[in-house]
C-alpha cells in the first residue's frame, strides 16, 4: 500500500486495486458463487477521488467515489454506483470504512430498494 503525507503529515491511503467481495451478510450465503471471482476494482485520480467497477452475484458496474480522512483518523470510501442486476438497470450510494489496510467495511444502498452490508478484502498482489 502507497504512503505518501497528505497536507497536515499524516499517511495517504491508496486503497486502489483488486478488492474481492468476501461477504454480503443480508443476502444468501451462495449468492456470490453467481459470480467466479467477485470483485471491485478501484483507481484512484486527484483529491481522493475514486472511478472503479464491480462485479459480484448477479450484479456488475461502475462506482465513482470519494475518498475522505475523517477526524478520528479513519479513513471512508463514499461512492455512488450504477449498473444492472440480473440485466435490470440499478443505480444508488454507498459507504465504506477502511477497518484495516486490507478490509472495507460498509453498504450498498440502492435506489427505491434495499440496504445490503459488504466486506470486502485487498487481493494480494
Amino acid at each position: 500500500m502507497a504512503r505518501k503525507k497528505d497536507g497536515q503529515g499524516r499517511p495517504k491511503i491508496d486503497i486502489s486495486g483488486t478488492w474481492h467481495v468476501v461477504e454480503l451478510p443480508d443476502l444468501d450465503d451462495d449468492y456470490l458463487d453467481l459470480t467466479p471471482a467477485p470483485r471491485i476494482t478501484l483507481e484512484a485520480g486527484g483529491r481522493g477521488e475514486l472511478d472503479g467497477d464491480y462485479e459480484f452475484g448477479a450484479q456488475s458496474g461502475a462506482i465513482d467515489g470519494r475518498l475522505e480522512r475523517l477526524p478520528d483518523g479513519g479513513t471512508r470510501l463514499t461512492f455512488t454506483f450504477e449498473g444492472q442486476d440480473e440485466l435490470d438497470p440499478v443505480h444508488g450510494y454507498g459507504e465504506a470504512i477502511l477497518v484495516d489496510e486490507d478490509t472495507l467495511k460498509g453498504y450498498m444502498r440502492y435506489h427505491l430498494g434495499d440496504t445490503y452490508r459488504f466486506v470486502w478484502k485487498r487481493a494480494s498482489e
